[in-house]
């Protein structure tokens, strides 16, 4: 059985720990071998734990835990992309992460309902996300889920400096 549950400080290690494995096995093909290899479960406890630990204003972290363990994560809150900044109705899904292991058990499908509910919890209207454009397992899931492309897209960087090419998907919240 999964339980979802508002993340604490003290989740910071296994939320670390899940998304280094996500990011290994969905990127697989997408990001260079050596930028996956490289990638440091120490480095995001420590991004994560600041995080939880500082809140910032409408910033939400939900957790799956199966057995007492975090398999899965989700984090949402305020757009960080200045052009989306202007929009007070749009709230931004930053991470949707689960153990590959659980992939199509119906555990992210549960996280990002918990997502959107943090959204409207804070107000929000709107969400909005950003997902690898070669992203096929990703826009398949949020597609299945009512996003939509806006046509928009950036170039991020991701660890190691890698570029990440990222499009923009979209969606009401009333729904």
């Amino acid at each position: 059985m999964v339980e979802l549950r508002d993340a604490t400080q003290a989740d910071a290690h296994a939320i670390a720990d899940v998304l280094v494995r996500s990011w290994r096995a969905a990127y697989r093909g997408l990001l260079p071998d050596d930028v996956l290899a490289g990638l440091s479960v120490p480095d995001r406890e420590q991004f994560w734990s600041d995080v939880l630990r500082t809140r910032p204003r409408h910033t939400r972290a939900v957790v799956a835990v199966m057995a007492g363990l975090v398999v899965g994560f989700a984090a949402t809150g305020p757009p960080l992309v200045p052009a989306d900044r202007a929009d007070p109705t749009l709230g931004d899904v930053y991470a949707i992460y689960l153990a590959p292991d659980l992939w199509r058990r119906g555990i992210g499908t549960r996280l990002h309902a918990a997502a959107l509910d943090r959204l409207r919890s804070c107000g929000f209207t709107h969400a909005g996300l950003w997902v690898l454009d070669d992203n096929e397992r990703a826009l398949r899931f949020y597609h299945h889920h009512g996003w939509t492309d806006t046509g928009r897209w950036q170039l991020d960087k991701g660890p190691g400096g890698v570029e990440l090419h990222e499009r923009r998907l979209r969606r009401d919240l009333s729904d």
